[in-house]
């Protein structure tokens, strides 16, 4: 799931650039506020930090995400091969735009404590790249089959993966079969057994030498020399990738991938001198793409291998999906644009607040996908009417709340059936209305964490549940309630009786028996009168059963700082 807190919101960028070759953080942040990329010139005033790279062998890595980008290459895998001695870039511009001579890539740099805007960066001399294809994910496009092919030939080193395939049709049209042709080798239709796994096959030429084979005899692991350079072809990541938690894992796989570097750069010397690398900061690090396209409030950068059906989605859909949550949740615009990035991969995202400009991103090859990623990175924007008090439903604008706003979407634009997030799952299969007691209505893992203490899908049951009394006015007003009842003290750590009441204020009637009914253990049966705005408000029960959820509400809002009008009895 989603776990990056936090990011900007849509706004018409307004600013006016003023200088053409930025020198000082305000001119600076008239830049990056107006959507634009700092030049080469305001680079060279804030250079990056030396990456640290422990017994350092001058080796340069470029880490291809461009045609798959997972958290595994952008935060992981990195930081370990830095232990092994290797330099690394991450890039998710496509392969010839970082090894063309003379070429510049967008980055971060350092400006200021938390400000770390967009600019163009002097790609440095690498001695390998690394870079993983699959089938349905962006094209190695012929610009970056060429650029690969140079970069070989005057030396360099590549290391490529493959990944598995069914058809061999399919097998014979894709285009890292393709840019393989060219040098004797292609991935094969079907699997191999290895080591107690599968992988796919690899099928080469004699100039090929073998270095693994699988059970049934094909390759799964080759390399050979290619004018000065050398080639090393994996049948799959998996011979690399460790599991992050498991430290004899990440010694062999890291390993086996310094072994596969130190083989393939040995096509020329070392590059070594400067090290003063873009890195991950919390969120896409490195080489962002070099593609850009500007959308009201949004800055999206997509690298031009990117599947024009993605890029067609964000320009027709993202300003629609943020037209639809602040409608739901009126909250207050910044000042500055979004920047998204879209990448390619498994499903996922990240979101960064930490510093400025703010970025989020999706991960995914599916239209749905991008649309459900950035509704919940944009929901982890909002805050609504309020922005005072940590609860325990994830903080304003946490998993909860971000995931909530998803569904909405999913639901709306993709066709989505049934209660919010799937929250209906929460109850026993075998629920018949019969069953009385919480322990008899619901999972035992939903209901053991909920009891006293926190679970996302309960949330969401309750929240669902909620929408379906009182439609999805008492949302807003619910965050509305907290802001004034809470801003005297805009830290306060809220319990789970003091958010409770801010909800049963929200909508006029208690909910402390609903709560209690779902299993919940809370210090009190009732909450039968309330104090609000210099008023005394008189809370009856509110008649909500714990049973199953209606399906997800996405009627308009009302005046949320009017009292509830109830939706259904």
């Amino acid at each position: 799931m989603l776990k990056w807190i936090y990011c900007t919101a849509a706004v018409i960028m307004t600013s006016v650039v003023t200088a053409d070759n930025p020198k000082t953080p305000e001119e600076i942040e008239v830049w990056w506020n107006s959507g634009r990329t700092l030049p080469l010139e305001t680079t060279a005033l804030y250079p990056l930090n030396d990456q640290k790279v422990k017994n350092d062998t001058g080796i340069n890595v470029l880490i291809d995400m461009s045609h798959k980008c997972d958290f595994f290459s952008l935060w992981w895998q990195w930081r370990h091969l830095n232990a092994l001695g290797f330099r690394t870039v991450n890039t998710h511009a496509t392969l010839d735009s970082v090894l063309a001579d003379n070429s510049s890539s967008r980055v971060r740099i350092p400006v200021a404590n938390k400000v770390h805007p967009f600019a163009m960066w002097k790609n440095p001399e690498f001695n390998v790249v690394l870079t993983e294809g699959a089938v349905s994910y962006p094209d190695y496009i012929p610009e970056e089959r060429k650029a690969v092919m140079e970069f070989v030939k005057a030396g360099g080193g590549l290391v490529i993966s493959g990944s598995s395939i069914k058809d061999k049709e399919v097998a014979k049209g894709w285009s890292l079969n393709l840019m393989m042709a060219e040098y004797g080798a292609v991935v094969r239709e079907g699997t191999e057994k290895y080591n107690g796994g599968r992988y796919p096959k690899l099928q080469t030429t004699d100039e090929w030498e073998v270095v693994l084979k699988g059970d049934g005899g094909a390759p799964i692991y080759a390399r050979r020399t290619f004018g000065q350079g050398r080639i090393v072809f994996l049948a799959s990541s998996s011979l690399y990738r460790f599991d992050k938690n498991n430290k004899e894992d990440i010694a062999a796989k890291c390993g086996f991938l310094s072994d596969a570097f130190k083989w393939a750069a040995a096509g020329k010397k070392p590059v070594g001198g400067d090290k003063r690398f873009p890195v991950a900061f919390g969120g896409g690090g490195g080489i962002y793409p070099e593609s850009q396209v500007n959308l009201p409030g949004i800055v999206c950068y997509y690298s031009k291998n990117q599947t024009q059906e993605l890029v067609e989605t964000v320009k027709s859909d993202f300003p629609k999906i943020t037209d639809d949550i602040y409608a739901w949740l009126p909250s207050k615009k910044p000042e500055q644009p979004m920047y998204l990035i879209l990448c390619s991969g498994n499903g996922g995202g990240w979101a960064v607040n930490a510093y400025l400009p703010k970025e989020a991103s999706t991960i995914s090859t599916e239209p749905s996908g991008i649309r459900s990623i950035f509704a919940h990175e944009q929901a982890h924007t909002m805050a609504g009417p309020c922005n005072a008090a940590n609860h325990p439903f994830g903080g304003n604008q946490g998993e909860e709340h971000a995931g909530w706003f998803q569904g909405k979407i999913i639901a709306k634009y993709n066709g989505a059936k049934g209660p919010n997030r799937g929250c209906q799952n929460v109850f026993v299969k075998n629920y018949d209305g019969t069953q009385k007691t919480p322990e008899e209505k619901f999972n035992k893992k939903n209901l053991e964490p909920w009891t006293t203490g926190w679970e996302r899908m309960m949330i969401w049951y309750a929240w669902q549940k909620f929408d379906d009394r009182y439609g999805t006015t008492w949302y807003p007003r619910w965050r509305w309630v907290q802001g004034e009842r809470w801003k005297d003290d805009p830290k306060r750590k809220l319990t789970w009786e003091e958010s409770i009441e801010d909800m049963s204020i929200a909508v006029g009637e208690d909910l402390f028996p609903f709560f209690k009914a779902t299993g919940k253990e809370l210090s009190r049966e009732r909450f039968e009168k309330a104090e609000f705005m210099g008023q005394t408000i008189n809370l009856p029960i509110a008649p909500i059963q714990a049973t199953p959820p209606g399906d997800v509400c996405l009627d308009p809002i009302g005046d949320y700082k009017k009292p509830i009008v109830v939706k259904r009895f």
